[in-house]
C-alpha cells in the first residue's frame, strides 16, 4: 500500500521476500495439529501460498502491514489458547528475517508512517486512535473515540472513522496544519457504520472502505476521494453479506483486494478506475483465508491470514 520504490530498492525487497520464503520462523512451525493463525503470501496475481510466517505466542493474530523499507511487518495478535480477548490485543512487530518478534504495547491496527519510525494505532482502554513510536514509547491519543487510524503514504495525513449520532464518518487529521476534516458532510454520510483497516491509495488521494449502508442496510466496499464526497465517491461492491473488514491497495493503484463474505472467504480483487465488479483471485492454501491482508511494498505478493493445523 505504498509508491513504487526505486529498482534498487525493489530487488531488495524482493530478496527479502525471498528469504522470508525460504525461512518460515518461528520455533513452533513444527507444531503438529494446532489450529491457529498463520501468514502466508501469494503472488499478487494469484497461485500457490507459501508459509511466511507463525507468530510466536499469538494464536490470534491480524491486520498485517510492512514498514515501508520491507524491513519489517506489523500486526496485531493475543494468546487466544490462553483465554486472551479482544481487548488483551497487543501490537507487535517482527524483523524480515524473521527475528526480534516482541510485543510492543496494547493495541490492534498498527499502521506505519512513511519513514517507519512511528506507527498510527487504536488504543482499546480507552478507546482512540493513537501515535508511539516504533519501538512502542511516546503513546500519544490524537481521537478518543476514533477507531482505525490509517496512515497516509505521504505521511501527512491519519484517517480513522467516528460517529455522530446514528450515522459514521471518515475524519482525516492533518498533521502538519493540525486540523480535522471529516470527509462526509455532517449529516449526509450513508453509512450507520464505516468499519476498522480502511486503506489508502499510493498517492494518497483515495481512501476504500466498508461500510453498511443505513437506508439499504447492505455491506459496501466504497472510495472516498479525500478532498471529500463532492470530489469523488464510488461504491464498487455491494451485499447483504458482509466482507471482511481490510482492504489492501496495489502500489501501482490499479488494483483493490478484499474478502468476500461468503464462506469459504476467498479473497477479491477490482480496479477502482473500472466499472467492473470484483473478481476472485485464485490461491490455492491448506486452511481458511480470514481475510487480513495487506501487499508486499514491491506489489508482487499478498500477504493474508489463515487459521487452520498447518501443513
Amino acid at each position: 500500500m505504498r509508491m513504487f520504490k526505486p529498482v534498487s530498492l525493489l530487488i531488495l525487497n524482493t530478496v527479502l521476500i525471498l528469504s522470508f520464503h525460504l525461512s518460515p520462523l518461528i520455533a513452533d512451525e513444527k507444531e503438529a495439529g494446532v489450529k491457529r493463525v498463520r501468514f502466508y503470501t501469494a503472488p499478487s496475481e494469484g497461485g500457490d501460498a507459501k508459509l511466511f510466517l507463525i507468530p510466536g505466542e499469538y494464536y490470534t493474530a491480524g491486520s498485517p502491514t510492512f514498514s515501508p523499507d520491507s524491513q519489517k511487518l506489523a500486526f496485531d495478535g493475543r494468546k487466544s489458547q490462553d483465554g486472551e480477548k479482544f481487548a488483551d490485543g497487543q501490537i507487535i512487530t517482527v524483523n524480515a528475517d524473521g527475528t526480534n518478534l516482541e510485543a510492543i504495547g496494547s493495541g490492534v491496527m498498527p499502521g506505519w508512517s512513511p519513514a517507519g519510525n512511528r506507527i498510527a494505532f487504536s488504543q482499546i482502554s480507552p478507546s482512540g486512535v493513537a501515535l508511539m513510536h516504533a519501538d512502542g514509547s511516546h503513546r500519544e491519543m490524537i481521537e478518543p473515540g476514533g477507531w482505525g487510524a490509517q496512515w497516509s503514504p505521504d505521511g501527512r495525513k491519519i484517517a480513522y472513522t467516528v460517529r455522530s449520532g446514528d450515522k459514521a464518518n471518515i475524519r482525516m487529521y492533518d498533521l502538519v496544519e493540525g486540523t480535522k476534516t471529516d470527509l462526509f458532510t455532517a449529516g449526509e454520510s450513508p453509512y450507520s457504520s464505516i468499519y476498522w483497516n480502511m486503506t489508502w491509495s499510493p498517492d494518497s488521494n483515495w481512501l476504500c472502505f466498508k461500510a453498511r449502508n443505513a437506508s439499504q442496510g447492505t455491506y459496501e466496499i466504497a472510495t472516498l476521494n479525500t478532498a471529500g464526497q463532492q470530489q469523488g465517491y464510488k461504491v464498487h461492491y455491494s451485499n447483504k453479506t458482509a466482507p471482511y473488514a481490510d482492504i489492501a491497495w496495489h502500489p501501482s493503484g490499479e488494483k483493490i483486494v478484499f474478502a468476500a463474505g461468503s464462506q469459504p472467504r476467498q479473497l477479491m480483487q477490482f480496479n477502482p478506475a473500472e466499472d467492473k465488479p470484483p473478481a476472485p483471485i485464485d490461491i490455492k492454501v491448506k486452511g481458511t483465508i480470514i481475510g487480513d491482508v495487506c501487499f508486499t511494498p514491491d506489489g508482487q505478493s499478498l500477504l493474508f491470514n489463515v487459521s487452520g493445523t498447518g501443513e
